[in-house]
């Protein structure tokens, strides 16, 4: 696989985890293969893209957001690409914090030790919340979820949000180091949505 293609994985990426937010903030659910996928990807200490996601089904909901973003226009869009805009320039200041990136690096590996829940179960949702909040939850602006506040105000409902967030900031970090550039979501479109398609089917 290519470093464009690589690149377009990392980016579907970033909006899945975009997507799985708004779903959530909206409607207190989100679609459940692909929020695996997503949380699996914070423990996956693979830098391959390709090998954190193995199948086109586990980027979905990306592959369906990067769609809807470049074709259709739809407003349901607009929240997911407000989110993912806001991961990225917070990621640009995570990288100039290396004790945050430490924070992360180390709780990330305790919970990858533990043998007693697996990454989805609540539990270690609300880890990853509390170490999202206590890391990237510090740095300005912070990002602004909108939904239904009967959601919002659901603690595990605002856990799973903010590790989805987190699993948003991976994917960032995956897309950048393939090249990934913010100028790409504007000029690189048609080339894009090549690769959605043709990684998608």
């Amino acid at each position: 696989m290519n470093k464009t293609a690589k690149q377009t994985l990392a980016l579907a990426s970033i909006f899945q985890s975009t997507a799985l937010v708004h779903q959530l903030a909206s409607t207190g659910q989100c679609d459940s293969h692909t929020n695996r996928a997503s949380l699996n990807s914070i423990v996956n200490e693979s830098d391959s893209v390709d090998e954190i996601f193995t199948s086109p089904e586990d980027l979905k909901i990306g592959f369906d957001s990067l769609r809807f973003l470049f074709e259709k226009k739809s407003i349901d869009m607009h929240n997911v690409m407000l989110y993912a805009t806001a991961l990225i320039n917070l990621e640009k200041k995570l990288m100039k914090k290396p004790d945050l990136l430490n924070q992360i690096s180390n709780e990330i590996s305790l919970i990858n030790k533990q043998e007693f829940f697996d990454i989805h179960h609540s539990n270690s949702i609300a880890r990853l919340a509390e170490l999202y909040k206590n890391t990237l939850g510090s740095l300005n602006p912070t990002i602004m979820v909108r939904g239904e506040q009967i959601y919002l105000t659901n603690r595990h409902t605002a856990n799973h949000i903010r590790a989805l967030l987190l699993a948003g900031i991976r994917a960032v970090s995956l897309w950048k180091s393939q090249g990934g550039k913010t100028w790409h979501l504007l000029l690189n479109k048609k080339k894009t949505l090549q690769y959605v398609k043709s990684l998608a089917n």
